[in-house]
């Protein structure tokens, strides 16, 4: 907007506050001193009011007790011009109710669009000429009106924040409880709960449940840091915050707060409804998540987490009888009391319980089990994620290797369907599983860019084939190595066996060279493998090959991973046989062992 040609020069805040109305995308406002109105996307502009500031020359002002010079040494060549507009909201229930705000502490409202304008009432004990951070209309009631206010800049760093019912006639504190010397950037209400609300302030993002009573700071990587503007996305029910430091963080998918403090009152643990889930296959750019070939200059943020975000509240968590012990004695070491001994029974009962663990249940459309995920059991609010795939069909393993490079990924079950799902809370204890109250129901929904693509019941069936047969094969492979263990063992065993006779050793080889082939015709050539060269297909390969060309996407399995899968199967099921006389002989032979008197060895029966 520029002013006409008898018009006073335009006074610019650093960020000139500008508004999309809600009433019609097409309107925009825009504020230097005055308000200004476009109804056509910012093409022309009309001034809708006067000067809606104090109109004060920043020169007439005293520092440090007085008035200078305009000769000064006033550095106001990066700064705002003074006595202009901060801030501008407008109603999205009444079109044409909008408020003001200024950087010299004033709050204008005009009822009608600009055509007339008044002040607002003082905000109580705020110093004059404070500026006004933010003022936001209610989304819930057309009367009401919030505001923030900042006196950092004389030396008052308290925090204002401000709750009008009359449209800005009168005003009352909702700094409640919030720490002092937290100066409050902005406010944002809940466009569903109208008790919550949220603040960016200077150091970080708070949240009231009780519209302002109390106040509670958000963690979970959100840093102590000035946050000088937040949104709420509506359709994703996302809390976004923008900080002084020119960083985005997000919340994803706050709206259980919406639910907490009747949830907290009821004091029970809580599972909070499901967003519903986008069904795609993420991108992992040069092989790997995020960007690990790029140097450590070129910066990424974590995408939000793949899949179902499961939410929920734990109240209540059943103790061990050590943890009830300790806490006892925690008790009684404040008041200064001896702590007897528990007893030798007591102790050894103790160390047989375990503590709780909580676990959700995943369901399909059928109420059929998709998936077991497990969480701590600690009290407060937790968040896992389904990846809205089945688990993984490899065999457990406990041990962590002490390098896995970037490519290798993770292990991955075969995808679900999208479709109906469902997510249930337990909570383990003392060998009972308990529901923690009732499921949860969301959609898995494919993006719409996949809508059509192909039939993802058959593709998800097929994964689910392909997981069945690779768990098998697995195992298989697993039961095979475990052999090789025990074989080594017993071999050492025979040295030490005065009784064993040259049948046993011979036995022994004999089961080596059993196991050598069967793990040919499983896993194929290792010797071809060590120098990196192609062997024929073996029934691992024939699986593995198909889960890596078609667990990464959605589509339908081509025609050669179908055959490939059929000729594993086909093979797995003559392999069978001859793993269960392998193991059969394996186990006669330690038979045979224990009566030579050998000694122990893994795996040996009793």
């Amino acid at each position: 907007p520029q002013p006409g040609p008898n018009a006073p020069p335009e006074r610019w805040n650093w960020d000139s506050p500008i508004l999309i109305s809600p009433h019609n995308h097409k309107r925009l406002y825009y504020g230097s001193q005055r308000l200004w109105k476009s109804e056509d996307q910012g093409n022309s502009w009309t001034p809708v009011s006067g000067d809606l500031t104090t109109n004060t020359n920043r020169y007439e002002l005293e520092m440090i007790g007085r008035v200078w010079s305009v000769d000064a040494l006033y550095d106001n060549g990066a700064m705002s011009k003074y006595a202009t507009l901060t801030n501008i909201s407008e109603s999205p229930l009444v079109e044409g109710l909008l408020y003001t705000g200024s950087d010299d502490g004033l709050i204008y409202i005009t009822e009608d669009g600009g055509q007339n304008w008044r002040k607002s009432g003082t905000l109580p004990q705020v110093p004059a000429r404070s500026f006004i951070n933010d003022v936001e209309a209610s989304l819930h009631n057309s009367n009401v009106v919030f505001a923030a206010a900042d006196a950092h800049k004389l030396g008052d760093f308290k925090p204002y924040l401000f709750m009008s019912t009359d449209r800005g006639r009168s005003w009352k504190s909702i700094t409640g409880d919030l720490p002092q010397k937290t100066i409050v950037w902005s406010i944002k209400q809940d466009h569903l709960n109208p008790e919550l609300l949220f603040i960016g302030t200077e150091y970080g993002i708070y949240f009231s449940l009780n519209k302002g009573q109390n106040w509670i700071p958000l963690h979970s990587g959100l840093p102590t840091i000035p946050f000088r503007d937040i949104e709420l996305h509506r359709r994703d029910n996302d809390l976004v915050g923008a900080s002084f430091g020119r960083g985005f963080f997000i919340l994803d998918d706050y709206s259980p707060l919406r639910d907490l403090a009747n949830v907290q009152k009821m004091g029970k643990n809580k599972l909070f409804p499901v967003r519903d889930a986008w069904w795609y296959i993420p991108n992992a750019p040069m092989q790997a998540k995020g960007m690990p070939t790029l140097g450590t200059t070129s910066f990424v943020a974590d995408n939000p987490p793949y899949g179902a975000l499961i939410t929920f509240l734990l109240q209540d968590i059943p103790q061990t009888s050590k943890a009830e012990r300790q806490q006892s004695e925690k008790a009684m070491r404040k008041e200064g009391k001896s702590i007897p001994f528990p007893g030798w029974e007591v102790l050894l009962e103790e160390n047989k319980g375990e503590a709780a663990t909580v676990l959700v249940l995943i369901r399909n459309a059928a109420n059929e089990p998709v998936r077991w995920l497990s969480s701590p059991a600690t009290k407060g609010i937790h968040r896992i994620n389904w990846d809205l795939r089945y688990a993984a069909p490899d065999p457990i393993s406990l041990s962590t290797p002490g390098f896995v490079p970037p490519w290798a990924g993770e292990d991955l079950g075969p995808l679900a369907a999208p479709g109906s799902y469902s997510a249930e809370l337990f909570m383990a204890f003392s060998g009972e599983l308990q529901s923690q109250g009732l499921p949860q129901n969301f959609e898995v929904k494919p993006v719409p860019a996949l809508e059509g693509s192909a039939d993802f019941g058959a593709v998800a069936a097929f994964q689910q084939q392909t997981s069945e047969l690779s768990r098998r094969v697995s195992s298989a492979n697993r039961k095979l190595r475990e052999a090789g263990e025990r074989m080594r063992h017993m071999k050492e065993a025979l040295v030490a066996t005065a009784k064993a006779g040259p049948d046993l050793f011979d036995r022994l080889k004999s089961l080596e060279d059993g196991r050598a082939d069967l793990l040919l015709e499983l896993s194929g050539n290792r010797e071809r493998q060590r120098l990196n060269e192609t062997g024929s297909p073996s029934i691992q390969s024939l699986v593995g090959n198909v889960i890596y060309g078609h667990w990464e996407t959605t589509r339908t399995p081509t025609q050669t991973q179908k055959e490939n899968i059929g000729r594993a199967e086909e093979a797995f099921a003559g392999f069978q046989p001859k793993l269960r006389a392998f193991l059969d002989s394996l186990e006669q032979l330690e038979v045979a062992m224990e009566k030579a008197g050998a000694p122990y060895t893994p795996g040996r029966r009793f």
